[in-house]
């Protein structure tokens, strides 16, 4: 069976449940997905970057400088 027919067995199965059991299934899925991750929700491209951005503490330094630097400007 192809990837392409397994993916088109889950969605079937997925769509064809309610109520508790969907639910379960979700979170049975993102625990599977992301145990080692520890995200409840999948995130995007641009929350990555922006986490990436938070931790890295150089370019964090040099952005809060860059504010301070603003805040006594008399341009403004």
């Amino acid at each position: 069976m192809s990837e392409a027919d397994l993916k088109l067995r889950i969605i079937r199965l997925i769509d064809s449940q309610e109520g508790e059991v969907l639910r379960e299934l979700y979170d049975m899925i993102l625990g599977r997905l992301y145990q080692d991750k520890h995200v409840e929700e999948p995130v995007s491209a641009i929350e990555v970057g922006y986490k990436e951005m938070s931790e890295d503490q150089e370019r964090e330094d040099e952005a809060f400088e860059w504010i301070e630097g603003t805040l006594d400007s008399k341009e403004l």
